[in-house]
Protein backbone atom coordinates (compact mmCIF):
# COMPACT_ATOMS: atom_id res chain seq x y z
CA UNK A 1 0.00 0.00 0.00
CA UNK A 2 1.52 3.30 -1.15
CA UNK A 3 1.28 6.14 1.36
CA UNK A 4 2.38 9.64 0.36
CA UNK A 5 2.87 12.80 2.40
CA UNK A 6 -0.64 13.87 1.35
CA UNK A 7 -2.22 10.78 2.93
CA UNK A 8 -1.33 11.80 6.48
CA UNK A 9 -3.86 13.55 8.69
CA UNK A 10 -2.77 16.05 11.34
CA UNK A 11 -4.35 15.44 14.74
CA UNK A 12 -5.67 18.76 16.00
CA UNK A 13 -3.63 21.85 16.84
CA UNK A 14 -1.07 20.21 19.14
CA UNK A 15 2.49 21.21 18.24
CA UNK A 16 5.24 19.78 20.46
CA UNK A 17 8.74 21.12 20.83
CA UNK A 18 9.95 17.53 20.96
CA UNK A 19 7.07 15.06 20.72
CA UNK A 20 7.96 11.50 21.68
CA UNK A 21 6.71 8.12 22.86
CA UNK A 22 3.11 7.90 21.54
CA UNK A 23 1.19 5.15 23.38
CA UNK A 24 -2.39 4.10 22.62
CA UNK A 25 -4.78 3.45 25.50
CA UNK A 26 -7.51 1.12 24.27
CA UNK A 27 -9.74 1.66 27.32
CA UNK A 28 -10.10 5.41 26.82
CA UNK A 29 -9.48 5.37 23.04
CA UNK A 30 -6.87 8.10 23.52
CA UNK A 31 -3.29 8.60 22.44
CA UNK A 32 -0.78 9.60 25.11
CA UNK A 33 2.60 11.16 24.38
CA UNK A 34 5.24 13.38 25.92
CA UNK A 35 6.77 16.67 24.86
CA UNK A 36 10.24 16.28 26.33
CA UNK A 37 11.39 19.87 25.81
CA UNK A 38 8.02 21.28 26.85
CA UNK A 39 7.99 19.00 29.91
CA UNK A 40 4.35 18.05 29.20
CA UNK A 41 2.33 14.86 29.18
CA UNK A 42 -0.39 15.04 26.53
CA UNK A 43 -3.61 13.09 26.01
CA UNK A 44 -5.02 13.32 22.49
CA UNK A 45 -8.47 12.33 21.22
CA UNK A 46 -7.88 11.25 17.61
CA UNK A 47 -11.54 11.57 16.63
CA UNK A 48 -11.78 15.25 17.57
CA UNK A 49 -8.12 16.29 17.69
CA UNK A 50 -8.64 17.69 21.18
CA UNK A 51 -5.52 17.63 23.36
CA UNK A 52 -5.22 18.05 27.12
CA UNK A 53 -1.93 18.21 28.95
CA UNK A 54 -0.25 18.46 32.33
CA UNK A 55 3.15 19.84 33.23
CA UNK A 56 5.44 17.19 34.68
CA UNK A 57 7.72 17.54 37.71
CA UNK A 58 10.66 16.56 35.53
CA UNK A 59 11.34 16.12 31.81
CA UNK A 60 9.92 12.73 30.84
CA UNK A 61 11.71 10.95 28.00
CA UNK A 62 9.61 7.77 27.85
CA UNK A 63 6.12 6.64 28.80
CA UNK A 64 5.31 3.00 29.61
CA UNK A 65 1.86 1.66 30.59
CA UNK A 66 1.66 -0.37 33.81
CA UNK A 67 -0.22 -3.59 34.27
CA UNK A 68 -3.39 -2.83 36.21
CA UNK A 69 -3.41 0.80 35.07
CA UNK A 70 -1.25 3.87 35.42
CA UNK A 71 2.03 4.86 33.90
CA UNK A 72 5.76 4.61 34.33
CA UNK A 73 7.98 7.45 33.21
CA UNK A 74 11.69 7.75 32.59
CA UNK A 75 13.59 10.85 33.73
CA UNK A 76 17.29 11.41 34.33
CA UNK A 77 18.62 8.06 35.51
CA UNK A 78 15.31 7.13 37.15
CA UNK A 79 12.35 4.95 36.26
CA UNK A 80 9.30 5.91 38.28
CA UNK A 81 5.55 6.18 38.64
CA UNK A 82 4.03 9.06 36.68
CA UNK A 83 0.69 10.55 37.74
CA UNK A 84 -1.25 11.54 34.58
CA UNK A 85 -3.49 13.91 36.55
CA UNK A 86 -0.81 16.23 37.90
CA UNK A 87 2.49 15.16 36.29
CA UNK A 88 4.05 14.09 39.62
CA UNK A 89 7.00 11.70 39.20
CA UNK A 90 7.96 9.25 41.95
CA UNK A 91 11.24 7.36 41.34
CA UNK A 92 11.11 3.59 41.81
CA UNK A 93 14.53 2.65 40.44
CA UNK A 94 17.76 4.52 39.71
CA UNK A 95 19.92 2.72 37.17
CA UNK A 96 23.69 2.75 37.70
CA UNK A 97 26.00 4.53 35.30
CA UNK A 98 27.75 7.85 34.70
CA UNK A 99 25.69 10.69 36.19
CA UNK A 100 26.01 12.81 33.04
CA UNK A 101 24.32 10.11 30.92
CA UNK A 102 20.55 10.38 31.11
CA UNK A 103 18.18 7.58 30.22
CA UNK A 104 16.10 8.02 27.10
CA UNK A 105 13.58 5.75 25.37
CA UNK A 106 11.96 2.71 26.99
CA UNK A 107 9.41 -0.01 26.30
CA UNK A 108 7.84 -2.95 28.04
CA UNK A 109 8.78 -5.89 25.87
CA UNK A 110 6.37 -8.67 24.98
CA UNK A 111 8.49 -10.89 27.21
CA UNK A 112 7.36 -8.83 30.24
CA UNK A 113 10.67 -7.02 30.81
CA UNK A 114 11.36 -3.31 30.62
CA UNK A 115 14.07 -2.13 28.22
CA UNK A 116 15.62 1.32 28.59
CA UNK A 117 18.83 2.89 27.31
CA UNK A 118 20.96 5.97 27.93
CA UNK A 119 22.64 8.60 25.72
CA UNK A 120 26.27 9.72 25.75
CA UNK A 121 26.30 13.19 24.23
CA UNK A 122 30.11 13.22 24.41
CA UNK A 123 30.03 10.53 21.70
CA UNK A 124 32.45 8.40 23.69
CA UNK A 125 30.06 5.40 23.54
CA UNK A 126 29.70 5.16 27.33
CA UNK A 127 25.95 4.57 27.23
CA UNK A 128 24.18 1.30 27.95
CA UNK A 129 21.02 -0.60 27.10
CA UNK A 130 19.41 -2.11 30.21
CA UNK A 131 16.86 -4.83 30.85
CA UNK A 132 14.74 -4.44 34.00
CA UNK A 133 12.65 -7.31 35.35
CA UNK A 134 9.27 -6.80 37.09
CA UNK A 135 10.96 -7.14 40.51
CA UNK A 136 13.30 -4.31 39.40
CA UNK A 137 16.35 -6.52 39.18
CA UNK A 138 18.33 -5.19 36.24
CA UNK A 139 21.43 -5.69 34.16
CA UNK A 140 23.19 -4.23 31.14
CA UNK A 141 22.08 -5.96 27.96
CA UNK A 142 24.44 -4.07 25.65
CA UNK A 143 27.28 -1.66 26.40
CA UNK A 144 29.33 0.86 24.39
CA UNK A 145 26.15 2.51 23.11
CA UNK A 146 26.21 6.00 21.61
CA UNK A 147 22.63 7.28 21.76
CA UNK A 148 20.06 4.71 22.80
CA UNK A 149 16.76 5.52 21.15
CA UNK A 150 13.81 3.42 19.96
CA UNK A 151 13.24 -0.02 21.47
CA UNK A 152 10.59 -2.64 20.79
CA UNK A 153 10.28 -6.40 20.69
CA UNK A 154 9.09 -8.90 18.11
CA UNK A 155 5.48 -10.14 18.46
CA UNK A 156 6.69 -13.27 20.30
CA UNK A 157 9.08 -11.27 22.51
CA UNK A 158 12.14 -13.22 21.40
CA UNK A 159 13.90 -10.40 19.57
CA UNK A 160 14.64 -6.91 20.86
CA UNK A 161 15.11 -4.15 18.29
CA UNK A 162 17.20 -1.18 19.35
CA UNK A 163 18.18 2.06 17.60
CA UNK A 164 21.51 3.77 18.24
CA UNK A 165 21.19 7.25 16.75
CA UNK A 166 24.91 8.06 16.91
CA UNK A 167 26.06 4.92 15.10
CA UNK A 168 23.15 5.04 12.59
CA UNK A 169 22.37 1.43 13.40
CA UNK A 170 19.32 -0.64 14.31
CA UNK A 171 20.24 -3.94 15.95
CA UNK A 172 18.14 -7.00 16.75
CA UNK A 173 19.21 -8.83 19.91
CA UNK A 174 18.33 -12.43 20.66
CA UNK A 175 18.96 -14.58 23.70
CA UNK A 176 21.50 -13.31 26.25
CA UNK A 177 21.91 -10.01 24.42
CA UNK A 178 23.43 -11.61 21.33
CA UNK A 179 23.27 -9.44 18.21
CA UNK A 180 21.59 -11.46 15.44
CA UNK A 181 20.70 -8.80 12.81
CA UNK A 182 21.69 -5.21 12.13
CA UNK A 183 21.00 -2.56 9.52
CA UNK A 184 22.32 0.92 8.82
CA UNK A 185 19.65 3.64 9.12
CA UNK A 186 20.23 7.39 8.94
CA UNK A 187 19.65 8.86 12.42
CA UNK A 188 17.19 6.22 13.70
CA UNK A 189 14.88 7.41 16.46
CA UNK A 190 11.64 5.71 17.61
CA UNK A 191 10.72 2.13 16.67
CA UNK A 192 7.48 0.16 16.47
CA UNK A 193 6.98 -3.49 15.52
CA UNK A 194 3.76 -4.33 13.68
CA UNK A 195 1.62 -7.47 13.92
CA UNK A 196 3.51 -9.09 11.05
CA UNK A 197 6.84 -8.52 12.76
CA UNK A 198 7.81 -5.61 10.52
CA UNK A 199 10.06 -3.04 12.17
CA UNK A 200 9.15 0.61 11.59
CA UNK A 201 11.91 3.15 12.23
CA UNK A 202 11.53 6.94 12.42
CA UNK A 203 14.50 8.59 10.70
CA UNK A 204 15.24 11.94 12.34
CA UNK A 205 15.91 14.73 9.86
CA UNK A 206 14.69 12.89 6.78
CA UNK A 207 10.91 13.12 7.17
CA UNK A 208 10.84 9.38 6.51
CA UNK A 209 9.63 6.18 8.16
CA UNK A 210 11.39 3.01 7.09
CA UNK A 211 9.92 -0.48 7.41
CA UNK A 212 12.18 -3.52 7.67
CA UNK A 213 11.38 -7.21 7.69
CA UNK A 214 11.88 -9.08 10.98
CA UNK A 215 15.47 -9.89 9.92
CA UNK A 216 16.02 -6.18 9.15
CA UNK A 217 15.95 -6.36 5.35
CA UNK A 218 14.60 -3.10 3.79
CA UNK A 219 10.92 -3.29 2.87
CA UNK A 220 9.47 0.19 2.21
CA UNK A 221 9.70 3.88 3.06
CA UNK A 222 6.95 6.42 3.82
CA UNK A 223 7.30 10.19 3.64
CA UNK A 224 5.89 12.30 6.49
CA UNK A 225 5.20 16.05 5.98
CA UNK A 226 7.66 17.14 8.71
CA UNK A 227 11.42 16.57 8.74
CA UNK A 228 12.08 15.71 12.39
CA UNK A 229 10.16 12.46 12.84
CA UNK A 230 10.77 11.16 16.34
CA UNK A 231 8.62 8.11 17.06
CA UNK A 232 5.92 5.82 15.72
CA UNK A 233 3.20 3.59 17.17
CA UNK A 234 -0.15 1.99 16.34
CA UNK A 235 -3.63 2.39 17.79
CA UNK A 236 -7.27 2.96 17.00
CA UNK A 237 -9.77 0.26 15.98
CA UNK A 238 -7.90 -2.98 15.36
CA UNK A 239 -4.65 -1.03 15.79
CA UNK A 240 -4.92 -0.01 12.12
CA UNK A 241 -3.94 3.63 12.66
CA UNK A 242 -0.30 4.60 12.65
CA UNK A 243 0.68 7.58 14.80
CA UNK A 244 3.87 9.57 14.21
CA UNK A 245 5.29 12.23 16.53
CA UNK A 246 7.59 15.00 15.36
CA UNK A 247 9.69 17.88 16.68
CA UNK A 248 9.69 21.57 15.84
CA UNK A 249 11.80 22.65 12.89
CA UNK A 250 12.28 26.16 11.50
CA UNK A 251 10.45 26.68 8.24
CA UNK A 252 8.37 23.49 8.48
CA UNK A 253 4.74 24.50 8.98
CA UNK A 254 3.52 21.18 10.42
CA UNK A 255 6.60 20.40 12.48
CA UNK A 256 5.79 19.30 16.03
CA UNK A 257 2.44 17.86 14.94
CA UNK A 258 1.14 14.33 15.48
CA UNK A 259 0.28 12.60 12.21
CA UNK A 260 -1.88 9.56 11.53
CA UNK A 261 -2.63 7.32 8.54
CA UNK A 262 -3.73 3.81 7.65
CA UNK A 263 -0.56 2.30 6.21
CA UNK A 264 -2.11 -1.07 5.35
CA UNK A 265 -0.76 -3.06 8.26
CA UNK A 266 -1.96 -3.45 11.84
CA UNK A 267 0.05 -2.89 14.97
CA UNK A 268 -0.01 -4.57 18.37
CA UNK A 269 -1.36 -3.43 21.74
CA UNK A 270 1.40 -1.98 23.93
CA UNK A 271 2.72 -4.41 26.52
CA UNK A 272 2.16 -3.34 30.14
CA UNK A 273 4.93 -3.61 32.69
CA UNK A 274 3.86 -5.55 35.80
CA UNK A 275 6.25 -3.77 38.14
CA UNK A 276 6.20 -5.35 41.60
CA UNK A 277 5.97 -2.13 43.63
Amino acid sequence: MAVTAEDWSVLGDLRCELGECPVWDETSARLHLVDISGQRLWTLDPTTGTASGVTCDRPITALVPRAGGGWLGVSGRDVGALDPDNGAFQPLLSLPGPSDLALNDAVCGRDGNLYVGSIDHSRAARADLYVVEPDLNHQVLAGHVGASNGVDTSPDGRLLYHADSFTDTVTAYGQHGRSVYAVRVAHPDGIAVDADGGVWVASWGSGTLFRYTPDLAPDRALCVPAPLVTSVSFGGPGYRWMFVTTARSDGAELSGAVFTADVGVAGLPPARFAVQQ
